[in-house]
């Protein structure tokens, strides 16, 4: 049985989640860039030509190649600071509704690492942890919160996660300028993608981490008996 659930603030843990998903952002705007060089490359040859022994070709491939091996490098840091806020929050959940999420805190973590279920455990925690953190009313009730966030964060990162596995695979079966070309572009909207996710990922942080933490301010202020309108101002 796990031990009880205590608050902790979330801050330093979105601080580091905000600014590694930040610097992740930067090198995805620089594999963006080399994409863009490469599917320029690309279109510089004639489209029926066959992609063997071309320089300018190859330095642009080695331009994209190495921005994508930084961005995974900044990735893997920024996965890693995101998670460990992902669990805090989650943790924090259970402090303000002990009943209402459909999986243990565990899977705020191994959601992640799981085949198959983490296509949707860490969208239903994050879910769950959102609707968790809305204040209540006088009397207690918590209205639904708009799911749009999480939404628009979820369907953004999976689209540009296929995305560029589909740009990927194609790239590499590709024999001809014109369909190496095609590929570089599956590249190129992944990268955008992962562009609006990152920044999908920061707004989420942000107003989940400040929504728990004006609902323990305000629960404390009722514990000592402070005015929850000082809270506030």
């Amino acid at each position: 049985m796990p031990s009880p659930a205590v608050y902790r603030s979330p801050r330093a843990a979105a601080t580091a989640a905000t600014v590694l998903l930040a610097v992740s952002a930067a090198t995805t705007v620089f594999s963006l860039a080399a994409n863009i060089h490469l599917f320029g490359a690309a279109g510089d040859l004639v489209p029926e030509s066959y992609l063997v022994d071309n320089a300018v070709l190859a330095d642009a491939e080695q331009l994209s190649q190495s921005a994508a091996t930084i961005h995974l490098l900044v990735l893997l840091c920024s996965a890693a600071t995101f998670i460990t806020w992902f669990h805090r929050v989650r943790v924090n959940a259970e402090v303000f509704d002990p009943y209402g999420h459909r999986r243990g805190r565990g899977w705020a973590i191994g959601g992640w690492f799981t085949p198959v279920v983490v296509v949707w455990f860490p969208r239903q925690i994050a879910r769950d942890t959102w609707q968790a953190s809305v204040r209540t009313d006088e009397y207690g009730v918590r209205a639904p919160l708009s799911p749009t966030l999480l939404n628009l964060w979820w369907g953004t990162w999976w689209a540009a996660k296929l995305l560029g596995q589909m740009g990927s695979r194609l790239s590499t079966d590709a024999f001809q300028a014109y369909a190496y070309q095609e590929a570089v572009g599956w590249l190129i909207a992944s990268d955008l993608l992962e562009l609006a996710a990152a920044g999908f990922a920061i707004a989420l942080v942000r107003r989940l981490t400040a929504m728990q933490e004006q609902r323990f301010a305000e629960a404390a202020a009722r514990a000592y008996g402070v005015p929850v309108a000082t809270v506030h101002g």
